[in-house]
Protein backbone atom coordinates (compact mmCIF):
# COMPACT_ATOMS: atom_id res chain seq x y z
CA UNK A 1 0.00 0.00 0.00
CA UNK A 2 1.18 3.52 -0.74
CA UNK A 3 1.54 6.26 1.82
CA UNK A 4 -1.28 8.31 0.23
CA UNK A 5 -1.72 11.79 1.69
CA UNK A 6 -0.84 10.86 5.28
CA UNK A 7 1.28 13.60 6.83
CA UNK A 8 4.35 12.16 8.52
CA UNK A 9 6.30 13.76 11.34
CA UNK A 10 9.82 14.92 10.49
CA UNK A 11 12.51 12.37 11.29
CA UNK A 12 13.79 14.29 14.32
CA UNK A 13 10.27 14.54 15.71
CA UNK A 14 9.78 10.83 15.08
CA UNK A 15 12.97 10.02 16.98
CA UNK A 16 11.96 12.26 19.86
CA UNK A 17 8.56 10.56 20.03
CA UNK A 18 10.16 7.11 20.00
CA UNK A 19 12.51 8.13 22.79
CA UNK A 20 9.70 9.57 24.89
CA UNK A 21 7.22 6.69 24.48
CA UNK A 22 9.77 3.86 24.39
CA UNK A 23 11.95 5.45 27.10
CA UNK A 24 15.00 4.91 24.88
CA UNK A 25 17.84 7.45 24.85
CA UNK A 26 20.82 8.00 22.54
CA UNK A 27 24.44 8.75 23.50
CA UNK A 28 27.81 9.22 21.85
CA UNK A 29 31.32 8.91 23.23
CA UNK A 30 34.47 10.51 21.83
CA UNK A 31 37.45 8.23 22.72
CA UNK A 32 40.20 10.85 22.18
CA UNK A 33 38.57 13.40 24.53
CA UNK A 34 36.69 10.91 26.77
CA UNK A 35 33.58 13.09 26.43
CA UNK A 36 29.94 11.98 26.27
CA UNK A 37 27.17 13.81 24.43
CA UNK A 38 23.41 13.28 24.51
CA UNK A 39 20.68 15.02 22.49
CA UNK A 40 18.11 17.07 24.39
CA UNK A 41 15.32 14.42 24.36
CA UNK A 42 17.75 11.87 25.79
CA UNK A 43 18.88 14.29 28.51
CA UNK A 44 15.25 14.95 29.38
CA UNK A 45 14.56 11.22 29.55
CA UNK A 46 17.56 10.75 31.82
CA UNK A 47 16.28 13.58 34.02
CA UNK A 48 12.84 11.99 34.33
CA UNK A 49 14.40 8.64 35.27
CA UNK A 50 16.62 10.11 37.98
CA UNK A 51 14.25 12.80 39.25
CA UNK A 52 16.58 15.70 38.48
CA UNK A 53 15.39 19.00 36.98
CA UNK A 54 15.56 19.61 33.24
CA UNK A 55 17.65 22.71 33.82
CA UNK A 56 20.25 20.53 35.54
CA UNK A 57 19.95 17.62 33.13
CA UNK A 58 22.65 15.05 34.05
CA UNK A 59 25.11 13.41 31.74
CA UNK A 60 25.13 9.63 31.40
CA UNK A 61 28.06 8.74 33.64
CA UNK A 62 27.22 11.42 36.22
CA UNK A 63 24.09 9.58 37.41
CA UNK A 64 25.92 6.40 38.48
CA UNK A 65 27.53 5.42 41.73
CA UNK A 66 31.32 5.19 41.78
CA UNK A 67 31.22 1.41 41.46
CA UNK A 68 28.73 1.44 38.56
CA UNK A 69 30.63 4.26 36.81
CA UNK A 70 33.90 2.29 37.07
CA UNK A 71 32.22 -0.82 35.72
CA UNK A 72 30.71 1.15 32.84
CA UNK A 73 33.91 2.97 31.89
CA UNK A 74 35.94 -0.25 32.11
CA UNK A 75 33.54 -2.10 29.82
CA UNK A 76 33.41 0.88 27.45
CA UNK A 77 37.21 1.06 27.30
CA UNK A 78 37.43 -2.64 26.48
CA UNK A 79 34.79 -2.26 23.78
CA UNK A 80 36.62 0.73 22.23
CA UNK A 81 40.04 -0.93 22.32
CA UNK A 82 38.72 -4.22 21.01
CA UNK A 83 36.31 -2.65 18.53
CA UNK A 84 33.52 -4.68 20.15
CA UNK A 85 29.83 -4.00 20.81
CA UNK A 86 28.75 -2.99 24.32
CA UNK A 87 25.80 -4.48 26.21
CA UNK A 88 25.62 -3.66 29.91
CA UNK A 89 22.95 -3.36 32.61
CA UNK A 90 23.50 -0.47 35.04
CA UNK A 91 21.79 1.16 38.01
CA UNK A 92 21.40 4.93 38.23
CA UNK A 93 21.27 7.15 41.30
CA UNK A 94 17.73 8.50 41.72
CA UNK A 95 16.73 11.58 43.71
CA UNK A 96 13.40 9.94 44.52
CA UNK A 97 14.93 7.24 46.70
CA UNK A 98 14.46 4.42 44.19
CA UNK A 99 17.13 3.29 41.82
CA UNK A 100 16.51 3.34 38.09
CA UNK A 101 17.88 0.54 35.93
CA UNK A 102 18.96 0.88 32.30
CA UNK A 103 20.43 -1.34 29.60
CA UNK A 104 23.27 0.43 27.80
CA UNK A 105 24.18 -0.74 24.31
CA UNK A 106 26.71 0.65 21.87
CA UNK A 107 28.83 -0.04 18.80
CA UNK A 108 32.12 1.44 17.60
CA UNK A 109 32.12 3.70 14.54
CA UNK A 110 35.35 3.22 12.60
CA UNK A 111 37.12 5.72 10.40
CA UNK A 112 40.24 4.59 8.47
CA UNK A 113 40.55 1.48 10.61
CA UNK A 114 40.37 3.21 14.02
CA UNK A 115 37.44 3.95 16.31
CA UNK A 116 36.48 7.58 15.74
CA UNK A 117 33.48 7.50 18.10
CA UNK A 118 31.24 5.12 19.99
CA UNK A 119 27.47 5.43 19.62
CA UNK A 120 24.69 3.70 21.48
CA UNK A 121 21.37 3.71 23.28
CA UNK A 122 20.13 3.37 26.84
CA UNK A 123 16.78 1.80 27.61
CA UNK A 124 14.80 2.27 30.84
CA UNK A 125 14.00 -1.19 32.28
CA UNK A 126 13.20 0.02 35.81
CA UNK A 127 9.63 -1.24 35.65
CA UNK A 128 10.68 -4.66 34.34
CA UNK A 129 13.33 -4.99 37.05
CA UNK A 130 10.80 -3.98 39.71
CA UNK A 131 8.36 -6.65 38.50
CA UNK A 132 11.19 -9.18 38.39
CA UNK A 133 12.24 -8.29 41.94
CA UNK A 134 8.68 -8.54 43.23
CA UNK A 135 8.33 -11.88 41.52
CA UNK A 136 11.50 -13.22 43.12
CA UNK A 137 10.37 -11.99 46.54
CA UNK A 138 6.99 -13.70 46.26
CA UNK A 139 8.57 -16.89 44.93
CA UNK A 140 11.06 -16.85 47.81
CA UNK A 141 8.17 -16.61 50.27
CA UNK A 142 6.40 -19.41 48.43
CA UNK A 143 9.52 -21.56 48.59
CA UNK A 144 9.63 -21.13 52.36
CA UNK A 145 5.94 -22.01 52.63
CA UNK A 146 5.84 -25.14 50.47
CA UNK A 147 8.61 -26.84 52.40
CA UNK A 148 6.40 -27.20 55.47
CA UNK A 149 3.15 -28.21 53.76
CA UNK A 150 1.84 -31.75 54.48
CA UNK A 151 0.91 -32.30 50.81
CA UNK A 152 2.94 -32.66 47.69
CA UNK A 153 3.50 -29.29 46.04
CA UNK A 154 4.90 -28.40 42.64
CA UNK A 155 5.20 -24.95 41.10
CA UNK A 156 5.72 -24.64 37.35
CA UNK A 157 6.54 -21.41 35.49
CA UNK A 158 4.96 -20.09 32.29
CA UNK A 159 7.19 -22.43 30.22
CA UNK A 160 6.00 -25.46 32.23
CA UNK A 161 9.36 -25.85 33.95
CA UNK A 162 9.52 -26.91 37.61
CA UNK A 163 10.75 -24.07 39.83
CA UNK A 164 9.62 -25.16 43.35
CA UNK A 165 8.63 -28.43 44.99
CA UNK A 166 8.72 -30.20 48.33
CA UNK A 167 9.91 -33.64 49.31
CA UNK A 168 6.38 -35.07 49.62
CA UNK A 169 6.09 -35.42 45.86
CA UNK A 170 8.67 -38.25 45.89
CA UNK A 171 6.48 -40.45 48.09
CA UNK A 172 3.03 -39.33 46.89
CA UNK A 173 3.85 -39.44 43.18
CA UNK A 174 6.35 -42.27 43.41
CA UNK A 175 9.13 -40.35 41.71
CA UNK A 176 12.78 -41.45 41.80
CA UNK A 177 15.23 -38.98 43.34
CA UNK A 178 16.97 -38.22 40.05
CA UNK A 179 13.70 -37.32 38.32
CA UNK A 180 13.16 -34.06 40.18
CA UNK A 181 15.40 -31.07 39.62
CA UNK A 182 14.97 -27.38 38.96
CA UNK A 183 13.58 -26.54 35.50
CA UNK A 184 12.72 -30.15 34.68
CA UNK A 185 10.01 -30.03 31.95
CA UNK A 186 6.44 -30.86 32.99
CA UNK A 187 6.26 -33.63 30.38
CA UNK A 188 9.34 -35.39 31.79
CA UNK A 189 7.92 -35.35 35.31
CA UNK A 190 4.50 -36.81 34.48
CA UNK A 191 5.96 -39.50 32.24
CA UNK A 192 6.69 -41.67 35.31
CA UNK A 193 3.03 -42.06 36.45
CA UNK A 194 1.95 -42.34 32.78
CA UNK A 195 4.32 -45.28 32.23
CA UNK A 196 2.88 -46.94 35.37
CA UNK A 197 -0.66 -46.67 33.98
CA UNK A 198 -1.90 -44.17 36.56
CA UNK A 199 -3.53 -42.07 33.84
CA UNK A 200 -5.53 -45.01 32.50
CA UNK A 201 -5.17 -47.14 29.37
CA UNK A 202 -3.59 -45.82 26.22
CA UNK A 203 -0.24 -44.84 24.79
CA UNK A 204 1.76 -43.15 27.61
CA UNK A 205 3.28 -40.65 25.16
CA UNK A 206 -0.19 -39.57 23.99
CA UNK A 207 -1.46 -39.31 27.57
CA UNK A 208 1.52 -37.10 28.49
CA UNK A 209 0.92 -34.88 25.45
CA UNK A 210 -2.79 -34.50 26.33
CA UNK A 211 -2.05 -33.46 29.91
CA UNK A 212 0.70 -31.06 28.80
CA UNK A 213 -1.74 -29.41 26.36
CA UNK A 214 -4.30 -28.93 29.16
CA UNK A 215 -1.61 -27.57 31.47
CA UNK A 216 -0.69 -24.89 28.93
CA UNK A 217 -4.21 -23.48 29.27
CA UNK A 218 -3.29 -22.47 32.85
CA UNK A 219 -6.83 -23.10 34.08
CA UNK A 220 -7.73 -23.86 37.66
CA UNK A 221 -8.46 -27.57 38.01
CA UNK A 222 -9.35 -30.15 40.62
CA UNK A 223 -9.69 -33.91 40.21
CA UNK A 224 -9.07 -37.19 41.96
CA UNK A 225 -6.98 -40.05 40.61
CA UNK A 226 -5.70 -43.40 41.77
CA UNK A 227 -2.06 -43.66 42.83
CA UNK A 228 0.27 -46.60 42.19
CA UNK A 229 -0.44 -48.42 45.49
CA UNK A 230 -4.23 -48.06 45.66
CA UNK A 231 -4.28 -44.72 47.40
CA UNK A 232 -6.41 -41.86 46.07
CA UNK A 233 -4.88 -38.50 45.34
CA UNK A 234 -6.68 -35.14 45.20
CA UNK A 235 -4.94 -32.92 42.66
CA UNK A 236 -5.53 -29.13 42.81
CA UNK A 237 -4.00 -26.69 40.30
CA UNK A 238 -4.10 -22.90 40.52
CA UNK A 239 -2.65 -20.40 38.00
CA UNK A 240 -0.78 -17.42 39.41
CA UNK A 241 0.03 -14.02 37.91
CA UNK A 242 2.92 -11.55 37.93
CA UNK A 243 2.88 -8.13 36.22
CA UNK A 244 -0.69 -8.69 35.01
CA UNK A 245 -0.04 -11.94 33.09
CA UNK A 246 -0.20 -15.64 33.92
CA UNK A 247 3.24 -16.79 35.03
CA UNK A 248 2.62 -20.43 35.89
CA UNK A 249 0.61 -22.58 38.27
CA UNK A 250 0.81 -24.24 41.68
CA UNK A 251 -0.34 -27.84 42.02
CA UNK A 252 -0.98 -29.70 45.28
CA UNK A 253 -1.22 -33.48 45.63
CA UNK A 254 -3.18 -34.67 48.69
CA UNK A 255 -3.55 -38.24 49.88
CA UNK A 256 -7.26 -38.33 50.79
CA UNK A 257 -7.39 -42.02 51.72
CA UNK A 258 -7.54 -41.08 55.36
CA UNK A 259 -10.24 -38.44 55.83
CA UNK A 260 -8.88 -37.38 59.21
CA UNK A 261 -5.53 -36.63 57.66
CA UNK A 262 -7.28 -34.73 54.88
CA UNK A 263 -9.08 -32.47 57.33
CA UNK A 264 -5.80 -31.61 59.02
CA UNK A 265 -4.18 -30.90 55.70
CA UNK A 266 -7.00 -28.57 54.66
CA UNK A 267 -6.63 -26.63 57.90
CA UNK A 268 -2.96 -26.08 57.28
CA UNK A 269 -3.64 -25.09 53.69
CA UNK A 270 -6.00 -22.42 54.98
CA UNK A 271 -3.21 -21.10 57.17
CA UNK A 272 -0.98 -20.86 54.12
CA UNK A 273 -3.74 -19.09 52.23
CA UNK A 274 -4.07 -16.53 55.02
CA UNK A 275 -0.34 -15.89 54.90
CA UNK A 276 -0.45 -15.34 51.15
CA UNK A 277 -3.47 -13.02 51.46
CA UNK A 278 -1.87 -10.99 54.22
CA UNK A 279 1.26 -10.50 52.10
CA UNK A 280 -0.52 -9.79 48.83
CA UNK A 281 0.67 -6.39 47.45
CA UNK A 282 -2.91 -5.14 46.92
CA UNK A 283 -6.40 -5.69 48.30
CA UNK A 284 -7.74 -9.24 48.26
CA UNK A 285 -10.93 -10.91 49.42
CA UNK A 286 -12.18 -14.49 49.39
CA UNK A 287 -15.83 -15.58 49.56
CA UNK A 288 -17.04 -19.15 49.93
CA UNK A 289 -19.84 -20.90 48.03
CA UNK A 290 -22.49 -19.25 50.23
CA UNK A 291 -21.01 -15.81 49.50
CA UNK A 292 -19.72 -15.51 53.04
CA UNK A 293 -16.37 -13.78 53.44
CA UNK A 294 -13.72 -16.35 54.28
CA UNK A 295 -10.74 -14.00 54.34
CA UNK A 296 -9.52 -10.55 53.40
CA UNK A 297 -6.45 -8.46 54.13
CA UNK A 298 -6.17 -5.00 55.69
CA UNK A 299 -5.63 -3.43 52.26
CA UNK A 300 -9.15 -4.55 51.30
CA UNK A 301 -10.66 -2.40 54.05
CA UNK A 302 -8.31 0.53 53.44
CA UNK A 303 -8.36 0.71 49.63
CA UNK A 304 -12.16 0.38 49.40
CA UNK A 305 -12.64 2.60 52.49
CA UNK A 306 -14.92 0.25 54.41
CA UNK A 307 -15.51 1.35 58.03
CA UNK A 308 -14.31 -0.95 60.81
CA UNK A 309 -17.87 -1.12 62.21
CA UNK A 310 -18.93 -3.07 59.11
CA UNK A 311 -16.73 -5.98 60.21
CA UNK A 312 -17.64 -5.96 63.90
CA UNK A 313 -20.73 -8.16 63.64
CA UNK A 314 -18.87 -11.40 62.92
CA UNK A 315 -19.77 -13.14 59.67
CA UNK A 316 -19.66 -10.78 56.68
CA UNK A 317 -21.54 -11.61 53.50
CA UNK A 318 -21.02 -10.30 50.01
CA UNK A 319 -24.43 -8.66 50.17
CA UNK A 320 -23.39 -6.59 53.23
CA UNK A 321 -20.54 -4.95 51.32
CA UNK A 322 -22.57 -4.46 48.13
CA UNK A 323 -25.41 -2.87 50.10
CA UNK A 324 -23.04 -0.47 51.86
CA UNK A 325 -21.46 0.57 48.54
CA UNK A 326 -24.77 0.98 46.72
CA UNK A 327 -26.20 3.32 49.34
CA UNK A 328 -23.10 5.50 49.47
CA UNK A 329 -23.27 5.99 45.68
CA UNK A 330 -20.29 3.81 44.80
CA UNK A 331 -22.02 2.37 41.71
CA UNK A 332 -23.47 5.62 40.39
CA UNK A 333 -27.07 6.71 40.07
CA UNK A 334 -29.99 4.29 40.11
CA UNK A 335 -32.17 2.48 42.59
CA UNK A 336 -29.83 0.97 45.24
CA UNK A 337 -31.95 -2.17 45.68
CA UNK A 338 -31.88 -2.86 41.93
CA UNK A 339 -28.11 -2.38 41.87
CA UNK A 340 -27.74 -4.77 44.82
CA UNK A 341 -29.94 -7.44 43.20
CA UNK A 342 -27.98 -7.23 39.93
CA UNK A 343 -24.60 -7.54 41.69
CA UNK A 344 -25.76 -10.54 43.75
CA UNK A 345 -27.07 -12.29 40.63
CA UNK A 346 -23.69 -11.92 38.91
CA UNK A 347 -21.80 -13.11 42.00
CA UNK A 348 -23.88 -16.29 42.33
CA UNK A 349 -22.74 -17.42 38.87
CA UNK A 350 -19.09 -17.47 40.01
CA UNK A 351 -17.74 -16.28 36.65
CA UNK A 352 -14.19 -15.04 36.18
CA UNK A 353 -14.15 -11.31 35.54
CA UNK A 354 -11.71 -8.44 35.00
CA UNK A 355 -12.99 -4.86 35.20
CA UNK A 356 -11.80 -1.35 35.96
CA UNK A 357 -13.96 0.85 38.18
CA UNK A 358 -13.42 4.49 39.11
CA UNK A 359 -14.63 5.28 42.59
CA UNK A 360 -16.35 8.61 43.43
CA UNK A 361 -13.06 9.66 45.05
CA UNK A 362 -11.33 9.49 41.64
CA UNK A 363 -9.36 6.33 42.47
CA UNK A 364 -9.41 3.77 39.65
CA UNK A 365 -9.37 0.11 40.68
CA UNK A 366 -8.43 -2.90 38.58
CA UNK A 367 -10.61 -5.74 39.88
CA UNK A 368 -10.02 -9.39 39.01
CA UNK A 369 -12.31 -12.16 40.19
CA UNK A 370 -11.43 -15.84 39.92
CA UNK A 371 -13.86 -18.66 40.80
CA UNK A 372 -12.57 -21.28 43.21
CA UNK A 373 -13.00 -25.05 42.81
CA UNK A 374 -16.02 -26.14 44.79
CA UNK A 375 -17.64 -22.68 44.77
CA UNK A 376 -16.74 -19.20 45.91
CA UNK A 377 -14.32 -16.76 44.40
CA UNK A 378 -11.22 -14.72 45.16
CA UNK A 379 -10.98 -11.06 44.08
CA UNK A 380 -7.96 -8.81 43.89
CA UNK A 381 -7.95 -5.00 43.81
CA UNK A 382 -4.96 -2.83 42.74
CA UNK A 383 -4.63 0.95 42.78
CA UNK A 384 -4.06 1.82 39.10
CA UNK A 385 -4.99 5.50 39.31
CA UNK A 386 -1.52 6.81 38.43
CA UNK A 387 -1.19 4.38 35.56
CA UNK A 388 -4.50 5.54 34.07
CA UNK A 389 -3.48 9.17 34.48
CA UNK A 390 -0.14 8.45 32.82
CA UNK A 391 -1.92 6.75 29.91
CA UNK A 392 -4.19 9.79 29.54
CA UNK A 393 -1.17 12.12 29.55
CA UNK A 394 0.48 10.05 26.83
CA UNK A 395 -2.69 10.18 24.72
CA UNK A 396 -2.86 13.95 25.15
CA UNK A 397 0.82 14.38 24.28
CA UNK A 398 0.26 12.48 21.03
CA UNK A 399 -2.52 14.90 20.03
CA UNK A 400 -1.14 18.23 21.32
CA UNK A 401 1.43 20.68 20.07
CA UNK A 402 4.09 20.62 22.79
CA UNK A 403 4.81 24.37 22.59
CA UNK A 404 1.37 26.00 22.45
CA UNK A 405 -0.83 23.25 23.86
CA UNK A 406 -3.05 23.50 20.77
CA UNK A 407 -4.22 20.40 18.89
CA UNK A 408 -1.55 19.25 16.47
CA UNK A 409 -1.89 18.12 12.85
CA UNK A 410 -2.96 14.59 13.86
CA UNK A 411 -5.68 15.89 16.17
CA UNK A 412 -6.83 18.44 13.54
CA UNK A 413 -7.20 15.67 10.97
CA UNK A 414 -9.46 13.75 13.36
CA UNK A 415 -11.55 16.86 14.06
CA UNK A 416 -12.01 17.58 10.35
CA UNK A 417 -13.06 13.97 9.72
CA UNK A 418 -15.66 14.26 12.51
CA UNK A 419 -16.93 17.52 10.99
CA UNK A 420 -17.25 15.77 7.62
CA UNK A 421 -19.26 12.98 9.23
CA UNK A 422 -21.60 15.55 10.80
CA UNK A 423 -21.99 17.20 7.38
CA UNK A 424 -22.78 13.90 5.67
CA UNK A 425 -25.25 12.81 8.36
CA UNK A 426 -26.89 16.12 9.25
CA UNK A 427 -25.82 18.68 6.68
CA UNK A 428 -23.84 20.82 9.16
CA UNK A 429 -21.54 23.13 7.17
CA UNK A 430 -18.13 24.26 8.36
CA UNK A 431 -15.10 26.18 7.12
CA UNK A 432 -11.31 26.15 7.45
CA UNK A 433 -9.03 29.17 7.94
CA UNK A 434 -5.40 28.52 6.98
CA UNK A 435 -3.05 31.05 8.65
CA UNK A 436 0.60 31.79 7.93
CA UNK A 437 2.27 34.49 10.03
CA UNK A 438 3.85 37.45 8.20
CA UNK A 439 7.16 38.65 9.62
CA UNK A 440 7.65 35.79 12.06
CA UNK A 441 11.02 34.79 10.60
CA UNK A 442 12.33 38.30 11.14
CA UNK A 443 11.38 38.19 14.84
CA UNK A 444 12.84 34.71 15.19
CA UNK A 445 16.13 35.71 13.53
CA UNK A 446 16.55 39.04 15.31
CA UNK A 447 15.36 38.18 18.83
CA UNK A 448 16.16 34.48 18.96
CA UNK A 449 14.24 31.22 19.06
CA UNK A 450 13.10 31.71 22.65
CA UNK A 451 11.41 34.94 21.64
CA UNK A 452 9.94 33.16 18.62
CA UNK A 453 8.49 30.45 20.85
CA UNK A 454 7.08 33.09 23.20
CA UNK A 455 5.48 34.84 20.24
CA UNK A 456 3.87 31.63 18.98
CA UNK A 457 2.39 30.99 22.43
CA UNK A 458 0.85 34.47 22.50
CA UNK A 459 -0.47 34.02 18.95
CA UNK A 460 -2.15 30.79 20.01
CA UNK A 461 -3.75 32.58 22.96
CA UNK A 462 -5.14 35.41 20.78
CA UNK A 463 -6.53 32.92 18.28
CA UNK A 464 -8.33 30.96 21.01
CA UNK A 465 -9.83 34.20 22.36
CA UNK A 466 -11.06 35.27 18.92
CA UNK A 467 -13.12 32.15 18.07
CA UNK A 468 -15.83 30.23 19.91
CA UNK A 469 -14.91 27.57 22.44
CA UNK A 470 -16.53 24.95 20.21
CA UNK A 471 -14.21 25.85 17.31
CA UNK A 472 -10.82 24.16 16.89
CA UNK A 473 -7.54 26.11 16.77
CA UNK A 474 -4.61 23.89 15.71
CA UNK A 475 -0.93 24.43 14.98
CA UNK A 476 0.44 22.51 12.02
CA UNK A 477 4.04 23.39 12.79
CA UNK A 478 6.34 26.38 12.39
CA UNK A 479 4.19 29.51 12.06
CA UNK A 480 1.24 27.79 10.35
CA UNK A 481 -2.15 27.51 12.09
CA UNK A 482 -5.53 26.17 11.00
CA UNK A 483 -8.89 27.11 12.51
CA UNK A 484 -11.91 24.83 12.10
CA UNK A 485 -15.13 26.90 12.35
CA UNK A 486 -18.04 24.58 13.10
CA UNK A 487 -21.70 24.99 12.15
CA UNK A 488 -21.17 28.01 9.87
CA UNK A 489 -22.88 28.26 6.49
CA UNK A 490 -21.85 30.72 3.83
CA UNK A 491 -18.81 32.97 3.72
CA UNK A 492 -19.81 36.00 5.80
CA UNK A 493 -18.95 34.64 9.25
CA UNK A 494 -15.59 33.12 8.21
CA UNK A 495 -14.67 36.40 6.50
CA UNK A 496 -15.57 38.46 9.59
CA UNK A 497 -13.54 36.15 11.82
CA UNK A 498 -10.60 36.32 9.41
CA UNK A 499 -10.72 40.12 9.51
CA UNK A 500 -10.83 40.09 13.32
CA UNK A 501 -7.86 37.70 13.46
CA UNK A 502 -5.85 39.93 11.12
CA UNK A 503 -6.71 42.87 13.37
CA UNK A 504 -5.78 41.05 16.57
CA UNK A 505 -2.46 39.70 15.26
CA UNK A 506 -1.46 43.12 13.90
CA UNK A 507 -1.43 44.50 17.44
CA UNK A 508 2.01 44.57 19.09
CA UNK A 509 3.23 41.58 21.12
CA UNK A 510 5.09 42.27 24.37
CA UNK A 511 7.91 39.75 24.59
CA UNK A 512 10.59 39.44 27.25
CA UNK A 513 13.25 40.51 24.78
CA UNK A 514 11.38 43.37 23.12
CA UNK A 515 8.10 44.43 21.59
CA UNK A 516 7.37 42.71 18.27
CA UNK A 517 4.93 43.22 15.43
CA UNK A 518 3.78 40.68 12.89
CA UNK A 519 0.83 40.07 10.62
CA UNK A 520 -0.92 37.14 9.05
CA UNK A 521 -2.24 35.99 5.69
CA UNK A 522 -5.37 33.83 5.75
CA UNK A 523 -6.94 31.45 3.27
CA UNK A 524 -10.60 30.46 3.64
CA UNK A 525 -12.17 27.19 2.43
CA UNK A 526 -15.84 26.22 2.82
CA UNK A 527 -17.45 22.80 3.11
CA UNK A 528 -18.97 21.74 0.80
CA UNK A 529 -18.22 24.66 -1.54
CA UNK A 530 -14.50 23.89 -1.80
CA UNK A 531 -14.64 20.13 -1.31
CA UNK A 532 -16.00 17.35 0.85
CA UNK A 533 -12.74 15.64 1.86
CA UNK A 534 -10.15 16.69 4.37
CA UNK A 535 -7.37 16.73 1.78
CA UNK A 536 -9.35 18.86 -0.67
CA UNK A 537 -10.40 21.42 1.94
CA UNK A 538 -6.90 21.81 3.41
CA UNK A 539 -5.44 22.17 -0.09
CA UNK A 540 -8.01 24.81 -1.03
CA UNK A 541 -7.41 26.81 2.17
CA UNK A 542 -3.63 26.55 1.72
CA UNK A 543 -3.79 27.81 -1.88
CA UNK A 544 -6.08 30.67 -0.84
CA UNK A 545 -3.57 31.65 1.87
CA UNK A 546 -0.76 31.81 -0.68
CA UNK A 547 -3.01 33.96 -2.87
CA UNK A 548 -3.39 36.33 0.09
CA UNK A 549 0.39 36.50 0.50
CA UNK A 550 0.86 37.19 -3.19
CA UNK A 551 -1.71 39.97 -3.02
CA UNK A 552 0.23 41.88 -0.40
CA UNK A 553 0.04 39.98 2.93
CA UNK A 554 -1.99 40.93 5.96
CA UNK A 555 -5.24 40.11 4.14
CA UNK A 556 -7.52 37.11 3.57
CA UNK A 557 -8.55 35.36 0.40
CA UNK A 558 -11.31 32.84 -0.13
CA UNK A 559 -10.80 29.71 -2.22
CA UNK A 560 -12.53 29.74 -5.57
CA UNK A 561 -15.61 27.57 -6.10
CA UNK A 562 -13.80 25.17 -8.41
CA UNK A 563 -11.14 24.58 -5.72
Amino acid sequence: MGSGNIQQLPELDQLALIQRLGRIGYWEYDPPTHKFSLPTPSLQLLSSMTGSSREAAPNLRDVMSDAERTRFLTALGQAVNGKLPLNLQLQLISHGGQQATIVVKGVPIEDNGSVSRFCGTFHDITREKRVETEREEVLSQLNALVGGLPVGVTVFDEDLRLIFWNDHIYDILGLPQGAVYKFVPFEDLIRYPADRGEYGPGDPAELVAQRAARARLFEAHRFERAARDGRTLLVDGYPFRFGGKISGFVTTYTDITDRKQTEEQLKRQNDVLKTIIDNFPGAISLFDASLRMAACNDQFKTLLEFPASLFDKGDIYFEDLIRFNAYRGEYGSGDPEELIASALDRARHFQAHHIERTRPTGVTLEIRGTPLPGGGFVSTYLDVTERKRAEERIRNMALQDSLTGLPNRLSLNDQIELALERFENGGQHFSLLFLDLDGFKKVNDSLGHDAGDELLIQVAQRLRETVHKTDVVARLGGDEFVILLLDVEGCSIPQKIAEEIIKQLAMPFRLKAAEARIGTSIGIALCPGNGNTREALLKAADEAMYAAKSAGRGIWRQASKDG
